[in-house]
């Protein structure tokens, strides 16, 4: 059965605080001092960028992020065999962005198309 994921990971939140805009997230990862280890927290209001933070982004907030590029755009999954891919249709051009590697959540198929968009100089 596919993974039931519907925030980044750790990893995942720090490659996209080199990609998104900070303010674009939703969550946080915040380090307790008494333990070593990140929690995901919801955000209330705007990330802070504080000490002992990470970004983090829900699936929601990732889809916004490609929805909201100029072009109109439409986000779809693929499920197959508990995997999924993802595609992106720009219906002004007509085209797709795809990636028909298979992923383990929907979380990990958007990033890899987030990724692409940028190479692209998309987003």
């Amino acid at each position: 059965m596919a993974s039931i994921k519907s925030y980044t990971d750790l990893e995942q939140s720090k490659k996209l605080a080199e990609i998104l805009a900070l303010e674009s997230a939703d969550m946080h990862y915040s380090k307790h001092s008494l333990e070593n280890y990140y929690s995901p927290i919801p955000l209330i209001g705007k990330y802070s960028n504080m000490q002992n933070e990470i970004p983090c982004w829900s699936l929601a907030a990732l889809i916004d992020i490609i929805e909201s590029i100029e072009q109109k755009v439409t986000v779809s999954f693929t499920h197959c065999n508990d995997k999924f891919w993802v595609d992106v249709h720009f219906s002004e051009f007509g085209s797709f962005c795809q990636d028909y590697e298979l992923y383990d959540s929907k979380i990990d198929s958007l990033i890899a198309i987030i990724e692409k968009l940028k190479s692209r100089n998309l987003l």
